[in-house]
């Protein structure tokens, strides 16, 4: 039985992690509706597949994540402190389906706006996604073994 890590399970991961280290609710990415303040909408832009080897699928994920201050005007208390959360939770490995660890690489944090910060990143995996639990495996190899003289 394989562990096959899909693009959903990566999105969801990275969003119930952010959460659950803020305590801060995440707005839904794809309205345009104000958000509820303080809160996160986060993006995942671009992501580029491929193969790995015979029986792995490369994948690579880049991130943006918008945090929304309590207070457009006053908020750079708040934002260092979730920067500070935010970057101290990524300097563990961080697990995808529980099993999955991989490393954020190429984290950045930026104030985009008046009370809204960007954090930017991104992760590579290599995941499963041909079942191989019925190959049979090789038991004894046999080979030539004469050997020719020159």
């Amino acid at each position: 039985m394989i562990n096959i890590v899909t693009l959903k399970d990566i999105f969801k991961s990275v969003c119930a992690h952010i959460s659950a280290v803020t305590e801060l609710p995440l707005e839904d990415s794809d309205t345009e509706e104000p958000v509820v303040r303080p809160s996160f909408k986060i993006f995942m832009d671009t992501v580029n597949t491929g193969f790995f080897s015979s029986a792995l699928r490369q994948i690579k994920v880049y991130f943006n994540v918008y945090f929304y201050s309590s207070d457009r005007k006053h908020s750079k208390s708040e934002i260092m402190e979730i920067e500070d959360k935010m970057a101290f939770s990524f300097l563990e490995p961080f697990y995808i389906k529980g099993e999955c660890a991989v490393y954020i690489d190429d984290l950045e944090f930026e104030k985009v706006d008046d009370g809204i910060m960007n954090c930017s990143f991104n992760f590579e995996i290599g995941t499963e996604f041909i079942d191989e639990t019925d190959i049979e495996t090789m038991h004894e190899l046999k080979t030539n073994e004469r050997l020719e003289e020159f």
